[in-house]
């Protein structure tokens, strides 16, 4: 079972929606337990901790602040490791792919000793938590001098040859988010504060970083999981078949193995 972080949310979002009686939260965290390494995030709690007022910066009544993700006092980075087609239909706000992680930022916390200006937990999020975790898990092993699970405390940052202490987690998906955000956005129009921040969109188009609200959700089986307020828009057959075999074929850093045997 992953470590997964105590407290609750700090909002009241209700359960999701269910296929053959279990939540997509549910489907998610069977996925995240294969990754025991890594923190199992949950998007409710995410959303929680990151769009209180107390977490947003001040703004005017009349507009609205894009998402600054936090995580239990970390400042977090959400990187989205799913295909471009998928991207293409919608992400959400502030994330960006795995190529521009890399690209853009790695190459920051690898020079760093301090800088509150980068985030010090980097979340990864696919579809339902399989991939992500894959990716996560990969990026503590290949990158040890930066990155640390959970369950490591801040004393490993005096580790001989570490640049930084970046927290790895693993987000439940972009299915659960979507649920949740959609909840999330329904409880606070129903509560009439003046405190409440009007954020910008969620999940956005990649292009034109607009609302939308279409989620992309790899295959067919995954359609019932997705809140009736989104369109769910899937991979072929051939294709989602062909993409499976890609997934499970790839190797986990940590032992060398498909990372569907990895228990570690």
């Amino acid at each position: 079972m992953p470590p997964l972080a105590p407290p609750a949310s700090k909002k009241s979002i209700k359960a999701s929606y269910t296929m053959d009686g279990s939540s997509a939260e549910a489907a998610a965290h069977r996925y995240q337990s294969l990754f025991s390494d890594v923190a199992g995030i949950s998007s409710r709690e995410l959303l929680g901790d990151s769009l209180l007022p107390s977490s947003t910066p001040t703004t005017s009544s009349t507009s609205t602040v894009q998402p600054t993700w936090r995580f239990h006092g970390h400042n977090v980075l959400l990187v989205d490791v799913r295909t471009d087609s998928e991207r293409d239909v919608s992400m959400i706000s502030g994330a960006v792919s795995l190529d521009e992680f890399k690209t853009n930022i790695l190459p920051s916390l690898e020079s760093r000793t301090s800088d509150s200006a980068l985030p010090d937990m980097i979340v990864t999020y696919c579809t339902i938590g399989f991939r992500s975790g894959m990716e996560a898990r990969n990026l503590i092993y290949e990158y040890p001098h930066i990155f640390v699970g959970w369950e490591n405390d801040d004393h490993s940052a005096q580790e001989e040859g570490r640049t930084s202490i970046t927290k790895v987690g693993n987000l439940d998906g972009i299915i659960p988010f979507a649920n949740a955000s959609t909840e999330y956005e329904t409880s606070s129009n129903n509560e009439q504060s003046p405190h409440r921040i009007p954020m910008e969109p969620l999940i956005i188009d990649r292009k034109t970083k607009t609302a939308t609200n279409k989620v992309h959700v790899y295959g067919p089986s995954w359609k019932i999981h997705l809140s009736p307020t989104y369109e769910a828009i899937t991979f072929s057959r051939i294709e989602f078949a062909w993409r499976g075999l890609m997934v499970l074929s790839r190797s986990c850093l940590s032992c060398n193995t498909s990372c569907v045997c990895c228990k570690r």
